[in-house]
C-alpha cells in the first residue's frame, strides 16, 4: 500500500515541475531537437553515442567537431581522417547493408541526399532509428550541417568554434585569391560529358577564388553538354576532377576541335582532389585554397 504521505510528496513534485516548465526553470521540451535539409525533424532523447554515417563527408563533419569516438559504422567511401578507418564498414554509399547498420546499434543514422539512394531512405526509416540528412551545397549549408551535428552530438560548442575558424580562413582565402576572373570550366565526367554548374559547392569556390564558371548559366547542378557547347564560351582553365584523365592529349583524343580552346593550346588542364573538393564537408576551404593556387600560377 502506498502511504498518503508519499502521495502527496508525489504531487506536490509533479506541480512543481510543471511550475518550473511553464516560468522557464526547466525546458518544456525535453532532448534535441533539429531540422534537417529535408525540413524534416529530427528529436533526440540525448545526445548521440552510436553513429552510422553514410557519407564521407558527414563522417569527416563528425571527427571535425571531436565526435568522431561516437562512429560505430561507417561506408567504404568514408576513408578521412585515417581513424574513420578503424571503424566497421556497413557497406557502400549507394548499397549498404540495412542488416549490417542495424548490427552496429545505432542511435542516430547520418546520410546525404547526394551519394546516397532515394530508396534506401524508407528502408532506414522503417528501422525505427532517427535519421538526419544534409545536402549543403554551399558553405553556409557546410556550416549548418556541422553545427546541426554538433547539436546531436552535445559538441555544438566545438562545433561553434571550428564553423567560426572556417569562416575566418574563407575570408583569409578570399582576400589572398588573384582578380584576373579567369574562365574556369569543371569536368566531372566525359562520357556522357558532364560540368559542375551553378547552386553547387564547386561554382562557389571558383566565385571566392575569382574565377568565372561558364557552365553557371546552365539548368541543374551538374548539367550534361556537348563537346561543341564548350567552344561557345571557351575557358581559360580546365579542371578535371582526379578520377579523370588531365593530360590535354587525352581530352582532345576524345573531343578533337578542343584543340582550338585556350585551355588545351596553353597546357592549362589541371587535376582537382574529388575526394576534396566532391565532398561537401570540413575539407571545403582546402579546396578552395587549391583552387587559387592553381589559378595563381595557371592563368593569364
Amino acid at each position: 500500500m502506498v502511504c498518503r504521505a508519499g502521495i502527496v510528496r508525489s504531487v506536490r513534485s509533479a506541480g512543481i515541475c510543471l511550475l518550473l516548465a511553464i516560468f522557464g526553470g526547466v525546458p518544456a521540451r525535453a532532448g534535441l531537437h533539429i531540422i534537417d535539409d529535408l525540413g524534416r525533424a529530427v528529436d533526440l532523447p540525448g545526445p548521440a553515442h552510436r553513429i552510422v554515417s553514410l557519407a564521407p563527408s558527414l563522417t569527416e563533419s563528425l571527427f571535425a567537431i571531436g565526435a568522431g569516438d561516437r562512429l560505430v559504422g561507417r561506408t567504404a567511401y568514408c576513408d578521412y581522417p585515417a581513424e574513420a578507418l578503424q571503424v566497421p564498414s556497413v557497406g557502400g554509399m549507394t548499397n549498404p547493408s540495412i542488416e549490417s547498420v542495424v548490427a552496429c546499434r545505432p542511435d542516430l543514422i547520418v546520410m546525404s541526399m547526394e551519394g546516397n539512394t532515394r530508396e534506401d531512405f524508407p528502408r532506414l526509416l522503417s528501422l525505427g532509428i532517427p535519421v538526419y540528412v544534409s545536402n549543403p551545397r554551399t558553405l553556409a549549408g557546410i556550416y549548418h550541417s556541422l553545427d546541426d551535428l554538433g547539436v546531436l552530438t552535445g559538441n555544438r560548442d566545438r562545433a561553434q568554434h571550428f564553423i567560426d575558424s572556417l569562416r575566418d580562413r574563407a575570408r583569409s582565402l578570399q582576400t589572398a585569391a588573384k582578380r584576373t576572373s579567369p574562365s574556369v570550366l569543371v569536368l566531372i565526367s566525359l562520357q556522357p560529358l558532364m560540368v559542375a554548374g551553378a547552386n553547387t559547392l564547386l561554382n562557389e569556390l571558383l566565385t571566392l577564388a575569382g574565377a568565372r564558371n561558364p557552365a553557371a548559366a546552365l539548368p541543374g547542378h551538374y548539367p550534361a553538354i556537348s563537346r561543341e557547347a564548350v567552344l561557345l564560351d571557351p575557358p581559360d582553365v580546365l579542371f578535371v576532377t582526379s578520377d579523370l584523365p588531365a593530360d590535354p592529349a587525352a581530352l582532345t583524343a576524345l573531343f578533337p576541335e578542343w584543340k582550338q580552346l585556350r585551355a588545351i593550346r596553353e597546357n592549362r588542364v589541371y587535376s582537382l582532389d574529388a575526394a576534396i573538393l566532391s565532398r561537401p564537408g570540413p575539407r571545403a576551404l582546402e579546396g578552395l585554397r587549391l583552387i587559387i593556387e592553381t589559378l595563381s600560377k595557371g592563368t593569364p
